[in-house]
């Protein structure tokens, strides 16, 4: 690699395609994606079970009351797992992202329900079509969208967007979503935020989309909030703009926080008790056990573990009944491995950092990734992959687009593509019985 670069692509040049050539291919885009997806990923499996910490809080939020249960004897008595026992009251403590969204379905559903269109029972149960229209279509919209915005092709940004979808965590995450779980769910909603934020960054920067995505990857994944110095830097680039500009992400920032901390504020009396150390409280499974190492959810002592498994952790290989089954251990296993075309963000270093919009992206995932390296855990949902990696990702296949389409890069990005899809088709196909 030389230092001198072709220059990047002017953002959003892609823009001026016929749009009948943009329709194809993200059309062509929907239809693989399904068709390599739907052996494993059945979106109508998909539920949402009545435990779903999201929808107990929001069922909460209408009955008046913050805690999901009450009238628990002990931490240790049955309670929603990953959730809070303080005074005989159980308190959810993820994100709140999918209680606003639980809370305003069931104002609809009850509202229906009053007009005589829907039972009692509709009224406890989750749409699924709703549940898979708020969660897994926006992605593919979000992908394309930010990945165009490199100026990259239409046909080009179609087959990175399938790389994101099919080829890194996401995919297995989303195999997850049938379960219906708080966690998952979230993750996969931060992505959609992730891709929003870097394609508003590196594109026309209008800012407001990257707000938007702020506020919500605030209430999914709460270290999204280190993107804000890339999106400060976007709004700060136009002058005439600026005064404009700031005012909406400010807005933003305290609009995302502000949900959290007052949350925090009724619930444990501080804005700055999230109540998380306290979800191990009766418990001493692996992660009460690291928990409990250091008394404290972030700490550079969790580094070298956390760094290990990021990077060189292995799967498992086992065959049966004509069948090759991939896990993990609860440290997951290397995000190089599983999608190795991220290495791009390594490689090309000297590239990205050329580009103030790409430098500024780049060095707030530097932030991410050190928040999860001196995080306690690795993640609890992660056979086989490296899950937390998606706090990232996205930003990164967003930076490298334009350059894994150059010259021999195209074989290298369609080896990654075949490696991915197969090594993620596996894994999820593992953990479906029979």
């Amino acid at each position: 690699m030389t230092d001198e670069a072709p220059k990047l692509p002017t953002p959003g040049l892609a823009t001026t395609e016929p749009q009948w050539r943009v329709v194809l291919s993200f059309s062509l885009l929907l239809v693989a994606v399904f068709i390599c997806s739907s052996p494993t990923i059945r979106m109508s499996t998909w539920q949402i079970p009545e435990w779903n910490h999201g929808w107990q809080e929001a069922r909460a939020w209408h009955d008046g009351r913050l805690e999901i249960a009450s009238d628990v004897p002990s931490a240790s008595a049955a309670r929603a797992r990953d959730s809070v026992w303080l005074d005989g009251k159980v308190y959810n403590v993820f994100p709140p992202f999918w209680s606003f969204v639980s809370y305003a379905v069931q104002w609809l559903t009850r509202l229906q329900a009053q007009w005589g269109e829907l039972t009692p029972a509709d009224v406890e149960t989750f749409y699924v079509p709703w549940y898979v229209a708020i969660v897994a279509l926006p992605l593919p919209l979000a992908g394309f969208w930010a990945i165009r915005r490199t100026g990259i092709s239409s046909e080009w940004a179609a087959v990175l967007t399938a790389y994101w979808l099919l080829g890194t965590p996401l995919y297995h995450l989303l195999f997850m979503c049938k379960d219906g779980e708080v966690n998952t769910i979230n993750h996969v909603v931060s992505n959609t935020a992730l891709m929003v934020i870097a394609g508003d960054v590196i594109g026309r920067r209008r800012i407001w989309p990257s707000a938007i995505g702020l506020v919500i990857g605030l209430w999914t994944r709460q270290l999204t909030f280190l993107f804000l110095p890339a999106i400060i830097w976007a709004a700060w680039q136009d002058p005439a703009r600026r005064k404009r500009r700031l005012p909406v992400v400010a807005a933003a920032a305290i609009v995302g926080a502000g949900a959290i901390l007052t949350l925090n504020t009724l619930k444990f009396g501080s804005p700055f008790d999230s109540g998380y150390g306290r979800i191990y409280d009766g418990r001493d499974d692996l992660y009460a056990q690291r928990y409990r190492a250091y008394d404290r959810a972030f700490d550079p002592r969790y580094i070298p573990r956390n760094f290990m498994s990021m990077n060189f952790g292995l799967p498992t290989v086992e065959f049966s009944r004509m069948r090759v089954i991939l896990n993990s251990s609860a440290d997951g296993v290397s995000i190089w491995l599983t999608s190795p075309l991220l290495l791009y963000g390594l490689i090309f270093t000297r590239r990205w950092w050329r580009d103030p919009a790409r430098r500024a992206l780049m060095l707030s995932s530097g932030l991410v990734i050190a928040g999860l390296l001196m995080y306690h855990t690795t993640g609890s949902v992660q056979p086989g992959m490296f899950r937390f990696a998606m706090d990232f990702a996205p930003i990164w296949l967003v930076v490298i687009a334009p350059r894994v389409i150059e010259g021999r890069h195209r074989t290298v990005l369609a080896i990654c593509m075949g490696w991915s899809l197969l090594y993620f088709h596996l894994l999820c196909s593992s953990f479906i019985s029979g």
